[in-house]
C-alpha cells in the first residue's frame, strides 16, 4: 500500500482534532437567561432601598432616644411610648424593626415601664394603639425578613386536638399558622390564665440563662457518652 499518494483533505479528522459543535441558543434559553439577569437586578435594588430605609428608621431612633425620661410620670411616659411609635411607624421599613424599637426587649415600651408597671401599660389605650400599627405594618407588602435581625425557632408541645384547631383557625382567616401563632404571641396575656404547678420545670430556659445552662451541661454529656462508649468497647 502506498501510503505517500495519500492526501491530508482525503484523511478523516481524528476525534481530539474534531470542534465541537455550538449548541444552538433557543427562544426560551435567551428568555429565561433575561428573567434571571432582571431578577438579580430586581434584588439589588430592593436591599439597596431597605438598607437606605434602615439608615433613616435607626437614625429617628437614635434621636428619639434621647427624649426617654423613666422619671416622668405613668401618663407621661406613656405618651412617650406612643409618640415614639406614632414617629417610628411612618419610616418603619420592616414590621420586625417598628417591633423591636417598640415592644420589643430593648424597646421603649420596656425601657419606660418595668415589672408590674409594665402589666399595667399592657392594658392602656396607648398600648392598644401601638398593637394597632404593628398589625397594619404587618398587614402591608413589606419584607417579611428584617436582615439587621436574626430570625428564631421555637418548638412546643401541644395536643392534636389544639394543633388541629389552630389549622382549621388558620384556614378560616386565610392566613398562615406562622401568621396566626405570630399575631396571638403579640398579644397581652391575662396572668390569671396561665396555669401555676408545683412541678419542676420541664425544658430549657428561654434567654440568656438557659443558653449557659444548656452550655454547662453539654460537656457532662459528651464525658459520660465517651465513658459510656468505653465501657462498651
Amino acid at each position: 500500500m502506498n501510503f505517500e499518494n495519500s492526501t491530508t483533505a482525503e484523511q478523516s479528522p481524528r476525534p481530539w482534532q474534531m470542534t465541537p459543535e455550538a449548541t444552538p441558543v433557543t427562544p426560551a434559553a435567551t428568555a429565561k437567561k433575561t428573567s434571571s439577569r432582571i431578577r438579580d437586578r430586581a434584588g439589588d435594588e430592593a436591599g439597596e432601598k431597605l438598607a437606605a430605609e434602615m439608615n433613616v428608621f435607626n437614625a429617628v431612633v437614635t434621636e428619639l432616644k434621647a427624649k426617654r425620661n423613666a422619671s416622668l410620670s405613668a401618663e407621661d411616659r406613656r405618651k412617650i411610648v406612643f409618640e415614639t411609635a406614632t414617629e417610628l411607624f411612618g419610616v418603619a421599613p420592616t414590621w420586625t424593626a417598628f417591633y423591636r424599637e417598640t415592644l420589643g426587649g430593648g424597646g421603649v415600651a420596656r425601657a419606660m415601664f418595668m415589672g408590674d408597671e409594665s402589666r399595667e401599660y399592657e392594658c392602656s389605650d396607648e398600648h392598644s394603639k401601638v398593637l394597632e400599627m404593628l398589625t397594619v405594618l404587618r398587614s402591608r407588602d413589606l419584607p417579611e425578613n428584617d436582615p439587621h435581625e436574626q430570625q428564631r425557632m421555637i418548638t412546643v408541645r401541644i395536643p392534636k386536638s389544639l394543633h388541629d384547631a389552630i389549622c382549621d383557625e388558620a384556614n378560616e382567616l386565610a392566613v398562615s399558622v406562622n401568621k396566626l401563632c405570630i399575631s396571638r404571641l403579640l398579644q397581652k396575656v391575662d396572668q390569671s390564665m396561665i396555669p401555676s404547678s408545683s412541678q419542676k420545670r420541664r425544658g430549657r430556659r428561654p434567654g440568656v440563662a438557659g443558653t449557659k445552662a444548656a452550655a454547662a451541661v453539654q460537656p457532662k454529656y459528651l464525658e459520660s457518652n465517651n465513658s459510656d462508649d468505653s465501657e462498651v468497647a
